[in-house]
């Protein structure tokens, strides 16, 4: 009677899982310890992909959510390693059939080396504060990974040990050439890392009542502060709106620019933070919809709709169903869509807008807010995550490429954005990460208006006071904007 395929076919991945253990760590084992069969090969990577998928998760941060793009990168990395291997057995001269006994006793050692490399990974706080170790003990991986395909190819190919060993290092050197030319995504991200806990441990020490009570007295106060339009100067106002209250990365960004823009573009005494921080509570309004509504509708009366131009920075997490994230913790707050934010601007009556959002899927909020009036910059398409959020990070990617790098060498919005998608592009092809690709949308009124703002729109006193705080003239136009015919 036969025996049940199955069984048959789990016998014999048993069977090369204990030779591939064998061989990896070194115990003696003979090419005939090894079952060669398409059935394994397809067993064998079936079995890699499940190990890759269950590791990866168990060291990720919770809740971790499952990324499709991760699969495709696995995939890409699998099928180069095992085309590589199979160029390097034609050149040592074996058959098509031994080339194929080759690759299922590569994929038969390849579980043992993917538990490795993410348990060496996995003290991510002690790799981060020894960088000589680091170094080592990847060349140690390194090293193994030669002795092992060395093994490889003497066992199963019987081919001399200088040469085993030349292919096997030039096998390896071609596997890591992907580190360069393949975008690396993770299986499983998360957006709510563990240091979490604590700040939700500090927020329930608050009044949710009286904080609540607290947001019309700070709202007032900081509209309260902000300085009126000068008439017949175009004058910008900046309102910076750090959303997700439990990773303090945000509060740093909406502080920095608030800094920078009030330095640089002349927004002193015309700029408000809204911020979800247990730090600011108590002098920052929340990050809310309510809060960014009375806060616009403020700024909007004060404003002239003609002259007159907003800044609207937004950062936070993002959703996929392109929701902008307005997290608090144990304080009830809901998420911002674009089509809200276009009506909060709406109602304020505020005509000319630059916005910037900083989240995954931020290229979302494009279609809903742009009109000729407006310039939009996302920090990603709207099916891509962005990167650089989390508990550890003291600011996202995006914002670094755009506000630290790009505005530092070019004032203007719209061009800054080239110089920081560019920023942002290369930074993610060295750590091979899916692609963000940030968007930008140009309304032609507005590519018009931000022309004449960078032609020189300032007055004495702005022009004054920002050359004697920073060596640079004028709000709008940086170093440049001092040259004269």
């Amino acid at each position: 009677m036969e025996a049940n395929p199955i069984g048959r076919h789990l016998n014999a991945l048993l069977t090369n899982l204990q030779a591939g253990l064998r061989l990896t760590t070194g115990q003696p084992v003979t090419r005939n310890n090894f079952v060669y069969s398409l059935d394994q090969g397809l067993w064998l990577i079936a079995g890699l992909i499940l190990l890759e998928i269950a590791v990866t998760y168990l060291t990720s941060d919770k809740p971790a959510i499952f990324s499709g793009y991760g699969l495709n990168y696995l995939g890409a990395i699998y099928l180069l390693d095992l085309t590589i291997l199979m160029l390097i057995a034609r050149l040592a001269g074996a058959s098509l059939t031994h080339a194929g006994h080759l690759l299922i006793a590569y994929l038969a050692c390849t579980p043992l080396i993917v538990v490795t490399i993410h348990l060496i990974t996995l003290p991510e706080d002690w790799l981060l504060n020894q960088p000589q170790s680091i170094g080592l003990l990847w060349l140690v991986l390194l090293a193994w990974q030669v002795y092992i395909l060395l093994r490889l190819l003497r066992i199963i190919l019987t081919i001399d040990y200088r040469k085993a060993l030349f292919l096997a290092g030039l096998n390896t050197l071609l596997s890591l050439s992907s580190l360069w030319f393949l975008p690396q995504t993770e299986l499983w991200y998360s957006d709510n890392p563990a240091d979490e806990e604590n700040a939700y441990a500090e927020l329930n020490r608050l009044s949710v009542e009286d904080l609540f009570y607290e947001q019309y007295h700070l709202v007032d106060t900081a509209l309260d502060d902000l300085t009126p339009q000068r008439p017949g100067i175009p004058d910008l106002y900046l309102v910076a709106l750090g959303g997700y209250g439990l990773e303090k990365v945000f509060l740093n960004e909406v502080e920095y620019v608030r800094s920078l823009f009030d330095q640089r573009f002349d927004t002193v005494g015309r700029s408000v933070v809204l911020a979800n921080n247990i730090e600011t509570t108590s002098h920052y309004p929340m990050a809310n919809r309510h809060n960014l509504a009375d806060t616009l509708t403020g700024i909007g009366q004060l404003m002239d709709p003609q002259e007159d131009l907003l800044f609207l920075f937004m950062t936070s997490h993002g959703s996929s169903d392109h929701r902008f994230s307005v997290d608090f913790g144990p304080v009830p707050l809901d998420d911002l869509t674009p089509v809200q934010v276009r009506q909060a601007l709406d109602d304020a009556g505020i005509r000319w807008r630059v916005i910037v959002v900083s989240s995954c899927y931020s290229g979302g909020f494009i279609e809903p807010l742009r009109s000729p009036d407006t310039l939009i910059i996302t920090a990603s398409a709207s099916d891509r995550q962005s990167f650089g959020c989390g508990a550890k990070s003291e600011f996202t990617d995006f914002g670094t490429a755009y506000f630290k790098h790009a505005l530092a060498q070019q004032p203007n919005f719209i061009e800054a954005f080239d110089i920081a998608s560019k920023w942002v592009e290369e930074k993610e092809r060295r750590e091979r990460r899916e692609p963000s690709m940030p968007q930008r949308f140009v309304g032609e009124a507005m590519r018009e208006k931000l022309a004449i703002f960078n032609g020189g729109a300032y007055n004495e006193s702005s022009l004054s006071r920002q050359a004697g705080q920073s060596g640079e003239c004028g709000p709008w136009t940086g170093h440049n904007s001092c040259s004269q015919d």
